[in-house]
């Protein structure tokens, strides 16, 4: 597959564009470029300082609505505000996420990283689509990350820290199961014919807030910096492979938007294959049959 040229995409000037954890890092750099090009973009996050922050910054037609993927009434919320002040939504860019931190439970008792990573992505996509389901063009972009290759197997009986907690294989396994979802819900959108497509991608590698649980020594400003511009890229030419999922006409229901290098930690956007296991049709059911089971909602 050829690389995907930035400089081509289509227009998204007037598209309602919501994107989670748009207060930093790669999700800021993606709410900026996309207000740029003229999108509504509904700035996503839990801080209510943070977020109207980033609204007064990046200016364009902007809005702060408060959302914690920690907690389902948030969620049921955010998308009642969202339905209230727009009669539908063109995209939802699923980029929030936890990366290693110390072993937490959500107010709804799982585990921090599969409660936010993944079950806070399925949860909010399925009360969103009532409003994407009907728009022509509309897309789910799903935010993942290269250390899903790193899953072998999948222990359904510890997916959500049951028997024991790694910090590392619970953030790899979120990952993952972001894909899983949505390659099935492209599928479950095509066989009920809705408009809307679900494509994933992944930033590469780039130190931002997200790396808040790691080793002291790597949160260090200036080394950060130094080591985005060198050995990884930068926040903002990490939110090129999103930018691709949304608004290139190349990228088709399924895609997964990822980098040309051999590592992917750094590079320019290409469409590339992910983890074979979420090609395994059997898994990616049970993994959605277990969403349902958690959260009590399935696909209107």
């Amino acid at each position: 597959m050829e690389n995907l040229n930035v400089n081509e995409v289509d227009s998204i000037k007037g598209k309602v564009i919501i994107v989670t954890g748009a207060n930093s890092g790669v999700g800021f750099e993606i709410a900026s470029i996309l207000t740029c090009m003229g999108a509504k973009v509904i700035i996503a996050c839990r801080n209510e300082i943070d977020g109207r922050e980033v609204q007064n910054y990046i200016k364009g037609s902007s809005e702060y609505i408060n959302l914690d993927l920690e907690r389902f009434a948030s969620i049921e919320k955010f998308s009642q505000v969202v339905g209230r002040k727009y009669s539908k939504v063109d995209i939802l860019i699923n980029n929030a996420g936890v990366m290693f931190p110390p072993f937490t439970k959500t107010h709804e008792g799982l585990e921090l990283t599969f409660g936010v990573n993944y079950i806070g992505y399925y949860f909010l996509t399925n009360k969103i689509m009532p409003m994407l389901r009907d728009v022509k063009r509309s897309r789910v972009v799903n935010m993942s990350s290269i250390i899903h290759h790193r899953v072998k197997n999948i222990y359904w009986e510890n997916i959500n820290s049951q028997i024991y907690y790694s910090r590392s294989k619970t953030y790899a396994l979120s990952n993952l199961f972001r894909i899983m979802f949505t390659l099935e819900l492209e599928e479950k959108l095509r066989r009920k014919n809705y408009e809307t497509i679900a494509v994933s991608c992944h930033p590469g590698v780039t130190f931002t807030n997200l790396y808040r649980y790691i080793p002291r020594v790597f949160r260090n400003t200036l080394l950060a910096k130094v080591m985005n511009r060198t050995i990884f890229q930068t926040p903002y030419k990490a939110a090129m492979p999103a930018l691709i999922a949304v608004a290139s006409s190349d990228v088709k229901g399924g895609d997964f938007v990822g980098l040309d290098s051999k590592n992917q930690f750094k590079g320019n956007p290409k469409i590339v294959q992910p983890n074979e296991i979420a090609f395994n049709e059997h898994l990616r059911e049970k993994l959605w049959s277990e969403s349902i089971k958690i959260t009590g909602v399935d696909l209107e």
